[in-house]
């Protein structure tokens, strides 16, 4: 009855944790691209090299993860829970008298994993990996290469700072600068 026991146990946080990659990689492929599509509107003005913003781009994973965990996490174990309804394996378990053991078992230990991994993100990796993202964005910000700029519209630096230019023939023209 103990290894019966452990089996089905096993075979509970291995559909929880199987619906929770599903799930994770699901929502963070999609939260990735759309920062990554933001990102890659810098390429665009200021003619950066791709691959330069798709590395950036990487060290927002961590700060994503912090945000998008709790829905990954309760999305994960709603696709888990209807797989076991719809094939009729919560019955299963409930015919064999085990009734809510192997499936609180399993939902506490996975809680307990997810919580340790939420923390580690949280507290330790995010903040370090978004220190290092925000050095990496300055140094790109501030390699900006002029005579690749391909706009000739304004663009507004920061709070007090505004600049307008024409290029002809690698020729400045026009240059406007409002500070």
């Amino acid at each position: 009855n103990c290894n019966m026991l452990n089996k089905i146990d096993n075979y509970i946080f291995n559909q929880i944790l199987k619906s929770f990659i599903l799930i994770f990689f699901i929502f963070l492929s999609i939260s990735w691209l759309l920062q990554l599509t933001r990102l890659l509107a810098l390429t665009n003005l200021i003619q950066t090299d791709i691959l330069n913003v798709i590395y950036l781009s990487l060290f927002l994973i961590p700060n994503l993860l912090t945000v998008i965990m709790p829905f990954i996490v309760l999305f994960g174990i709603m696709l888990c829970f209807m797989k076991l309804y719809k094939d009729k394996e919560i019955i299963a378990i409930y015919s064999l008298g085990l009734q809510l053991k192997p499936i609180r078992y399993s939902l506490l230990l996975f809680s307990f994993l997810t919580i340790i991994f939420y923390i580690s993100i949280n507290f330790y990796i995010s903040p370090k990996v978004y220190e290092k993202y925000k050095i990496k964005e300055f140094e790109l910000r501030n390699t900006i290469n002029f005579d690749k700029m391909i706009l000739s519209n304004f663009l507004k630096l920061d709070e007090n700072t505004t600049l307008d230019f024409k290029k002809n023939e690698n020729v400045f023209e026009d240059i406007f600068i409002n500070f």
